[in-house]
C-alpha cells in the first residue's frame, strides 16, 4: 500500500486482484441498492404518518382536548349510572343483570385509580376534583361530550353495528350507502310504474268493465302511522326519531347502560352545565338542551345509528364547542408545538 498526497489529500492506494476488485464492486452495488431502499422506504413511512395524521383529523373532527380532572369527573358519573343499574336488577330480582353491572363499575373504578395514580393525585383528592370540576363549565362541557360518546359506543356494542359510531368519517360512508340504496328504491319503484302501466295498457285492450280479476300494484309501499300522524317503521315526522326495525338487540346489557347514560348526561347538563352558561348563548344552550334529550328519545325508540350520529356529530359536538370554547386535540397540539 502507498500513502500520496495531492492537494493535501491523503489518498490510499490498495493493490487489489481482479477478483478483489469485483467482489468490491458487488458489494458497493449491494451497498447503493440497500441505502436506496431504506431511503424508499423513510419515504413510504413518513407518506404513511401523513395520511394517517389527515385521516386522524379527518375522523376524530369532535375529539375535544380533556384534562385527566375530566376523566374523572366522566368515570365517577359512569359509576354513578352503573351502581344504579345494580341496584335496579338487585330490585327486580335479575342477579345475572346485577353481576355484569357490577362488573362495568369495578372496571371503571380500576380506570378511575389509574388515572389518579398516573397523575399522583391520592383518593383523598378525588372529593376535591369532582366538586371543582362540577363548578367548570369548561370541565362540565367535556363531560357531557364524554358521555354521549360513550353512549354511542354502548348502543354498537348493544346492537354489534359493525362500525365505530363515535368516528365521523363513518357518516360519510353511510350517506353513500344511502344514497345508494334510495337509487336502487327509485329504480326498483320505476319498475313498477312500468309494469302498472303496461298492466293498465293491457287492461284498456281486452276492455275489462268493473273490478279487474288482477287488480294493479301499488307504487309504494303502505306505511301505518302513529296518533301524531307519524311514520313507523324508518320516517320521521315530527317529534319522533327515525326508527330502524332491523337492527337486532344483541347484548342488553351495553343498551341499559346506554339508556341510563343519557339519564346521567342530561342531568349533568340540567342540573349542573346550565346554570352556569354563559347568559349571552341562551339561544345555542336551548338548542343543546333539545338536541339532549332528542338524543335520549332516540336511544328508547332503538333509533338508526344514522341518526344518533347526526345528532350527536352534527348538533351537539358543536353546539358544545360553540357555546363553551372547547379546544380540538389537534389544534392544542399545534399551538403547543408553535
Amino acid at each position: 500500500m502507498r500513502v500520496l498526497a495531492q492537494s493535501d489529500l491523503i489518498i490510499l492506494d490498495f493493490n487489489f486482484t481482479t477478483n478483489e476488485r469485483q467482489l468490491l464492486s458487488f458489494l458497493r452495488n449491494k451497498l447503493l441498492l440497500s441505502v436506496r431502499f431504506f431511503l424508499v422506504l423513510l419515504f413510504l413511512i413518513s407518506l404513511y404518518f401523513d395520511m394517517n395524521n389527515y385521516f386522524y383529523q379527518k375522523s376524530y373532527a369532535h375529539d375535544f382536548f380533556v384534562n385527566n380532572d375530566v376523566t374523572i369527573v366522566t368515570l365517577v358519573e359512569q359509576i354513578k349510572g352503573e351502581t344504579e343499574l345494580i341496584n335496579t336488577s338487585f330490585l327486580s330480582n335479575n342477579n345475572v343483570s346485577a353481576k355484569i353491572h357490577a362488573g362495568n363499575a369495578a372496571d371503571l373504578s380500576n380506570d378511575l385509580e389509574g388515572n389518579m395514580t398516573a397523575a399522583s393525585q391520592l383518593p383523598s383528592d378525588m372529593a376535591q376534583i369532582y366538586d371543582t370540576g362540577q363548578r367548570n363549565t369548561t370541565t362540565l362541557a367535556l363531560v357531557v361530550a364524554n358521555i354521549v360518546d360513550e353512549i354511542l359506543r354502548k348502543y354498537g356494542g348493544a346492537f354489534d353495528i359493525g362500525y365505530d359510531l363515535t368516528n365521523m368519517s363513518n357518516m360519510d360512508s353511510m350517506s353513500n350507502m344511502d344514497s345508494m340504496s334510495n337509487m336502487d328504491s327509485m329504480s326498483n319503484m320505476d319498475s313498477m310504474s312500468n309494469m302498472d302501466s303496461m298492466r293498465l295498457m293491457n287492461m284498456d285492450k281486452s276492455n275489462m268493465t268493473g273490478e279487474a280479476a288482477h287488480p294493479p300494484l301499488m307504487n309504494a309501499t303502505s306505511v301505518s302511522t302513529d296518533v301524531n300522524n307519524n311514520k313507523v317503521g324508518g320516517v320521521t315526522n315530527g317529534s319522533m326519531e327515525i326508527t330502524n326495525s332491523t337492527l337486532g338487540l344483541v347484548r342488553i346489557h351495553d343498551y341499559e347502560t346506554a339508556l341510563v347514560l343519557t339519564d346521567k348526561v342530561n342531568e349533568v347538563f340540567g342540573e349542573d352545565l346550565r346554570p352556569q352558561s354563559p347568559v349571552n348563548e341562551t339561544v345555542n344552550t336551548d338548542k343543546l338542551e333539545r338536541n339532549l334529550e332528542r338524543l335520549g328519545r332516540a336511544i328508547v325508540s332503538k333509533a338508526s345509528p344514522e341518526t344518533l350520529m347526526e345528532i350527536v356529530h352534527v348538533q351537539i359536538h358543536p353546539t358544545l364547542q360553540q357555546i363553551y370554547n372547547l379546544k380540538l386535540v389537534r389544534n392544542e397540539v399545534t399551538e403547543s408545538s408553535d
